[in-house]
């Protein structure tokens, strides 16, 4: 066995990962046992011209960026024989052995790691880098204080811009995108495929071209062999994500924008100081609308504002303050829930309303029903059934089924309302769509908070009101 090289200021303990041209040990600072560093020991003789520009660019990329979801580079060294990149240690493994361990992970973890990836890939474009060999094996996580993922190994990313074109192939087979597979020509969408191939492997235990060889797993690729996404396995959110990103036309595939704002991504409700400052403004304007007996618009702000603070809930690393924060939380979920039941309990239908149209005036009793003037009209009829549907699931506390109703008939009227004419129907349409996609994200807020609980006792959610004082419920 041979001896471990020697780095000035660290003192090797094990090898724990070994490539092509590097080695990559973990070490300590010497006099400080506990203060732990991976070094990947790269030899200068095996590296051709190519590959040293490669460890230029790495040095380079990781010296100037500092991210929370970027493996840190302390420093780096080199003598006649090596190169030594001494980088934060990641005590948690990689996410293919993470994967590997369980079998496939669940989608609330799933997305959780692609909501970090996110966060790492839109910090890098910011600054036009392409990573180009994003992998489970290059995606690192740390144990605590919480299991956070970190985009590592950067030993092929190159500065690109959104319009830069590559021709030079990079990556792992498995995960490379089919452009840059099949024809050596590429751009900054190649990373997006590998993001693809990446959460599809989180869910379903194997990447969709999993082949024995590189030459079936071209063939796969060329032919565009459909990938098999089982609805029954998958929310409709994460089928979405990954339809976006595995795309084999890279004009097809969704942009980086969509990625980030993706709904299975929301990255706005992300645990973070900013998230946590807006749940709790949107908490307080909730109270006080409360008290005014402005019950609709303190309905939508509560829900507004667990959307935020429930995800920081449960971030929170202390314990007694989590319990204290979600004991907090329950009163605002439960005051959410007496709301939603007085204001849509008798309100399964829709309210008919008077079209706002100056030189005509219609009585109640003669005012036609949204329902009605849709009658004639079989897919509009369809799409406000399938609305209604999701406000009858709203009303019964079934908030998934509410979510997915309100989402199919808002995708559906979305494309409808293009070929509708102005008009009485059109008015409608556009206010109730407007009161829809409020009471859509409703249900996505209530279908977080079911889960919250404290001692393991479930929320008891009364029909009516009940008082609630901006002094009990406001975070202090």
């Amino acid at each position: 066995m041979s001896a471990f090289p020697q780095v000035e200021g660290y003192q090797i303990i094990k090898n724990i990962g070994k490539g092509s041209t590097s080695t990559v040990y973990l070490a300590h600072v010497k006099e400080k046992t506990k203060n732990m560093v991976a070094i990947k020991v790269i030899e200068r003789n095996k590296l051709s011209k190519s590959a040293e520009d490669a460890v230029v660019t790495e040095i380079g990329v990781m010296k100037k960026f500092k991210h929370k979801h970027i493996v840190q580079m302390i420093d780096f060294i080199w003598d006649r024989k090596n190169i030594y990149i001494i980088l934060e240690h990641c005590d948690g493994g990689d996410l293919s052995t993470f994967i590997k361990q369980r079998k496939k992970l669940s989608e609330k973890v799933c997305r959780k790691f692609m909501q970090q990836l996110a966060l790492a890939l839109q910090f890098l474009r910011s600054h036009n880098v392409s990573h180009l060999d994003l992998k489970p094996q290059n995606l690192l996580l740390m144990r605590s204080p919480q299991l956070t993922l970190k985009v590592g190994d950067f030993g092929l990313a190159n500065f690109m811009s959104e319009k830069t074109q590559m021709e030079n192939i990079r990556g792992s087979p498995l995960y490379m995108a089919p452009e840059m597979l099949l024809h050596n020509r590429y751009d900054v969408k190649a990373d997006l495929w590998s993001v693809g191939v990446i959460a599809y492997e989180c869910i379903f235990g194997h990447a969709p071209y999993a082949s024995d060889s590189i030459k079936d797993l071209c063939e796969k690729v060329k032919k565009v062999l459909p990938i098999e996404i089982p609805s029954n396995q998958v929310s409709p959110e994460c089928r979405d994500l990954l339809l976006g990103l595995l795309k084999h036309n890279p004009s097809e595939r969704m942009s980086y924008c969509q990625f980030f704002k993706h709904p299975f991504v929301d990255l706005d409700h992300m645990p973070t100081t900013e998230s946590y400052a807006k749940g709790l403004e949107a908490i307080h304007q909730a109270v006080q609308l409360d008290s005014e007996k402005q019950y609709k618009a303190a309905f939508s702000k509560y829900c507004i504002g667990l959307q935020y603070l429930i995800p920081c809930s449960r971030n929170e690393p202390d314990k007694i303050k989590k319990e204290a924060f979600q004991i907090k939380l329950n009163e605002y979920i439960k005051r959410a829930e007496e709301l939603k039941a007085t204001l849509y309990v008798s309100k399964i239908k829709i309210n008919e309303e008077k079209a706002d149209n100056s030189s005509t005036s219609y009585d109640d009793d003669r005012y036609p029903t949204l329902t009605s003037l849709c009658q004639n009209t079989p897919q509009l009829a369809n799409a406000v059934e399938i609305a209604l549907s999701g406000q009858m699931y709203l009303v019964e506390g079934q908030y998934e089924a509410a979510f997915e109703k309100y989402k199919i008939s808002l995708n559906l009227l979305e494309k409808l309302l293009e070929k509708e004419p102005p008009g009485i129907r059109y008015n409608l349409l556009i206010k109730q769509v407007t009161d829809w996609t409020s009471q859509c994200e409703n249900a996505k807020s209530l279908l977080q908070a079911k889960d919250q609980k404290v001692n393991d006792q479930s929320i008891d959610v009364p029909d009516g009101f009940s008082s609630i004082s901006k002094e009990s419920c406001v975070i202090q």
